[in-house]
């Protein structure tokens, strides 16, 4: 019986400490070609800024509007939002991801480049 108590408490905080594991993958995850996802659901004003087309003034409208009015469903609600125009909603490019939630991909302003910064090109894979 104590045998049985230990295994399963084992079994127990094993899967625990997996789902940590998870989350915090899950957390950091970035888009395929590495950019950074940023969560529209969760993301702060600082965060939301970081979204090209995004100002100050428009973060902030986007965390007011899921205070009163909740999460984002679809890429749509993103229109409802005083201050975001159609100009605006196009430059963040809203994306749905694998598990329904949605993100914009998260943009460096061209003042944080290196003019020493270049695209170098990838050897094709030898696969």
């Amino acid at each position: 019986m104590r045998k049985r108590i230990i295994g399963s408490l084992m079994t127990i905080l094993v899967l625990g400490v997996t789902l940590i594991f998870v989350g915090n993958a899950a957390a950091q995850h970035t888009g395929g070609t590495g950019e950074s996802r940023i969560p529209l659901n969760l993301a702060s004003v600082s965060q939301l800024q970081k979204i090209d087309g995004v100002t100050a003034r428009v973060a902030k409208s986007i965390v007011e509007y899921r205070k009163t009015s909740g999460f984002f469903k679809k890429a749509a609600d993103l229109k409802n939002v005083p201050g975001v125009t159609t100009t605006i909603y196009r430059k963040m490019d809203p994306q749905v991801g694998a598990e329904g939630d949605l993100y914009c991909v998260g943009v460096e302003s061209e003042d944080d480049w290196d003019e020493d910064d270049e695209d170098i090109p990838l050897a094709p894979s030898k696969c």
